[in-house]
């Protein structure tokens, strides 16, 4: 991976993790080129992208700021255009896990296809329902790579992409995210508590690490009346 998007990336994670908190002006080009020792065009493209993205601004003369997001009811809802996790959109709030299933077994011709894998690469395959202060917010099901991290059931009682930074060094960087709707299966109702064939918000993702490796294959349910998501949407400049 070019150098300059490894430093995105990785101003791109202190951004979604608050690190750099919405509003705040970032670190000096001075200080950002000592801390990566790259030169400032590489830094410039870097905060290109990240300008791309919406996710800063600059102000001419006064530096590149964390642009805000909206206010609104923020702490309830889901950023559909981040890759983050529901630790880090509910980030005030107390999250947990229920834990309903957890194995390994070789891959579907689907999730090799997604997870870019051989067909006798083993596979965990995790199914989760997270609770927002212990009301129940999302039923889970992912598929990951065995090779990616060993996992277990104390690591699935809490934030995964947490654990996958802290030992494997992976950071969730990039999403392809198909979001859709269905009616609710007799497996969805149960992890919901919702009745059969109640609507229900799906979101399917595959996730990539900040080399652009594809590291997990999942897909989320929501109820349709308990969540809410929000999408920004920037548009670049046309030269």
């Amino acid at each position: 991976m070019y150098r300059y998007r490894e430093i995105y990336s990785d101003i791109k994670r202190d951004i979604l993790t608050n690190h750099y908190r919405a509003g705040s002006l970032l670190p000096t080009q001075e200080i950002l080129t000592e801390k990566y020792e790259v030169s400032r065009l590489t830094l410039k493209k870097s905060l290109n992208l990240l300008i791309d993205e919406g996710l800063v601004y600059s102000k001419q003369g006064s530096g590149t700021y964390v642009r805000p997001r909206m206010d609104t009811q923020s702490t309830e809802m889901l950023p559909l255009d981040l890759p983050i996790g529901v630790t880090y959109s509910h980030r005030d709030q107390k999250i947990t896990s229920r834990l309903l299933y957890f194995n390994a077994r070789l891959p579907t011709e689907l999730e090799r296809k997604n997870l870019q894998i051989l067909s006798n690469d083993p596979v965990y395959e995790i199914k989760r329902i997270r609770l927002i202060n212990n009301q129940v917010y999302s039923f889970e099901h992912s598929v990951m790579p065995v090779s990616v991290a060993p996992i277990n059931e104390k690591i699935l009682s809490g934030s995964v992409y947490d654990y996958l930074g802290s030992y494997a060094k992976i950071q969730l960087t990039d999403a392809r995210r198909v979001v859709y709707a269905e009616p609710a299966s007799e497996e969805t109702s149960q992890a919901l508590e919702v009745d059969m064939n109640s609507p229900i918000f799906v979101i399917d993702q595959i996730a990539y690490d900040q080399k652009g490796r594809a590291f997990e294959y999942s897909t989320s349910r929501f109820v349709s009346n308990h969540n809410k998501f929000v999408l920004d949407v920037h548009l670049s400049k046309i030269d």
